[in-house]
């Protein structure tokens, strides 16, 4: 049994309204049509979306309880109280940890922070982290991409005299803690316009905030007024890392950061650029997706996140260094891991799918928590199914991740299965859980039984592959290769570009690396380089004429840069292409 194949999806749009904005606006035609096709038919619209600005940000105030937030921060900093801030050890919590401590910093407040170690005190607030803080003499706790959930940490923070700001973006429970203030704009009563931030997002909004509040009271005309645009790379990194949709906000906050990332003015950056070698390459959401996040990620799985934090808030170059050559080993672990992990756990996976299971849940020993979310996204890509990874510790307590596929809320399908979880909760298409070895057989039969009733009798989503429009080579040029970063940065709510040629003839093919093929490839207008990585099985479909569907991408290579062809999928030109055709 093999996975089922991509249908391919290609859009159309209606020409009047691409003719409006390529006279409104200037743009490529195949730009208005990108445009359109993703529903921005407005010139205005249109405009806003290729040209974000940062002084069209929500108004933070809008966020329930951020007035509460604002209060509660500015008494500690008045009465001299130490602030905690308690984080989460993946990028999102470090680069959120490093925002709210560099500005309050800033701000005078005698703040430290406390992030935990995934294996030792897991996710979220813990009771031993509330009583050390009070032990240390905090007034305030703010947690940061976490603390939604802990409702008896918090009222435990309330007994013992302290305070809490839970500053967070993950689901709702059904209660509540009972902190002084919540900043969630997932709660049902929040007034703010848009849900999907990151919690480095929710955690800049509180920066806005807190520097309006100060500057209407007059503050910055005795001390310097924080520039806020030199916190942006942090936000871009967890944004980005974190994988919520580049749109709205997030798309104007990754769009500058990356502009700081490039500038390179924090020196854990640049010390994390030089051990990744990005060199002089243009940085892109890739650039944090596949070199930087990993690495920072690498200490939270394998080690202590706490380093992550201290790289990137540290003015010494040397000590920055010192901290990447560190995560680097870390990231050399991480690997070597995760590899030694995904051998163990294909047969057992490859098993659960020729049974035609709609989720695959695996659980094992001795395997290392901090790479299951990892292995259970390449079992995703590999399988196009929602998997569970489990790993059991000595006492037979299993703690996993999940991971899902387009159309599936692995929330819900959790649902059916509280009663034989300890703990469950995330997104829609990951999270986490905690369940006893005992249990494992039981809650497999169960997640599938639930996916296999709330799903069509075509069973799972079949793979798509959205393609944008079909063209001709000739017309991806220099006006094209102008607004193609426009309409970026790329990622997810935001994908890149997917085009179509339909009739192509591949020469010069050859493989490269391992597993990757390249070739030129002609159609009637004109010539592209492409090269499709992990694709070298696809060698004979060129040996005929081919539709490529094709990711547009610049390439540098000795100093030139050149558009080159990221292929997305081959398909011999005679065969019927596209599957499906959808007007827009």
């Amino acid at each position: 049994m093999k996975p089922r194949r991509k249908e391919w999806i290609v859009y159309r749009t209606r020409q009047q309204r691409e003719d409006e904005l390529v006279r409104a606006l200037d743009i490529h035609p195949l730009t208005a049509r990108i445009l359109v096709r993703r529903g921005f038919t407005d010139v205005d619209r249109a405009y806003r979306f290729l040209n974000p600005r940062l002084d069209e940000m929500h108004d933070p105030f809008l966020m329930k309880d951020m007035d509460r937030a604002v209060r509660e921060v500015l008494t500690s900093i008045d009465r001299g109280e130490k602030i905690r801030i308690h984080g989460d050890y993946d990028v999102d919590g470090v680069s959120s940890v490093a925002l709210l401590y560099q500005f309050l910093s800033a701000l005078g407040a005698r703040v430290d922070y406390h992030v935990p170690l995934r294996d030792q005190d897991g996710y979220g607030l813990h009771v031993d982290n509330v009583r050390q803080a009070a032990d240390d003499g905090v007034g305030l706790i703010i947690t940061t991409d976490c603390g939604i959930s802990n409702v008896e940490e918090v009222a435990l923070a309330k007994e013992l005299g302290l305070r809490v700001v839970i500053v967070d973006h993950h689901t709702i429970p059904d209660e509540l803690p009972d902190a002084d203030a919540i900043l969630n704009p997932l709660q049902q009563d929040c007034q703010f316009p848009f849900e999907q931030l990151a919690a480095v997002g929710v955690s800049f909004h509180l920066l806005v905030a807190l520097r309006k509040t100060l500057r209407d009271h007059g503050v910055f005309e005795h001390i310097p007024q924080p520039d806020l645009r030199e916190y942006l790379d942090l936000v871009a990194l967890g944004t980005v890392a974190d994988v919520v949709p580049l749109v709205d906000v997030n798309r104007t906050f990754v769009r500058h950061g990356l502009e700081a990332l490039a500038s390179r003015r924090r020196a854990g950056v640049s010390a994390l650029m030089e051990r990744a070698h990005v060199g002089d390459k243009k940085i892109t959401p890739q650039t944090i997706s596949f070199r930087l996040a990993p690495r920072l990620n690498a200490a939270g799985r394998m080690g202590d996140a706490t380093i992550c934090v201290e790289l990137l808030t540290t003015d010494s170059y040397a000590r920055a260094i010192k901290l990447a050559r560190k995560l680097e080993k870390l990231n050399d672990r991480r690997q070597d891991c995760e590899k030694e992990i995904l051998e163990k756990i294909l047969p057992l996976a490859r098993e659960q799918f020729e049974q035609q299971r709609k989720m695959l849940v695996i659980a094992g020993r001795k395997w290392h928590r901090g790479v299951l979310g990892i292995v259970a996204s390449r079992l995703v890509e590999r399988y196009h199914r929602p998997v569970v990874l489990v790993g059991i510790d000595e006492e037979g307590l299993g703690k996993g991740s999940v991971r899902s596929v387009d159309g599936i809320n692995v929330i819900e399908v959790l649902d059916a299965a509280e009663d034989l979880l300890e703990t469950y909760g995330g997104h829609v298409a990951a999270a986490g859980l905690s369940v006893r070895e005992q249990h494992v057989e039981e809650l497999r039969d169960r997640l599938d039984e639930k996916l296999t009733r709330v799903l069509d009798q075509e069973g799972l989503p079949r793979p798509r592959l959205r393609i944008d429009c079909e063209v001709e080579l000739n017309q991806l040029d220099v006006r094209f290769g102008r607004d193609l970063s426009r309409l970026g940065p790329f990622g997810t709510g935001n994908r890149e570009p997917v085009l179509l040629c339909t009739e192509s003839k591949a020469s010069r093919v050859r493989i490269v690396g391992n597993d990757h093929l390249k070739a030129k490839f002609r159609d009637g207008s004109g010539t592209l380089e492409g090269i499709g990585f992990s694709m070298a099985d696809d060698r004979s479909l060129l040996e005929q004429r081919v539709s490529v569907a094709f990711v547009p991408r610049f390439a540098t290579f000795r100093g030139r840069t050149r558009l080159e062809m990221h292929i997305r999928g081959l398909r011999p030109a005679k065969e019927h292409c596209p599957d499906r055709v959808e007007e827009r």
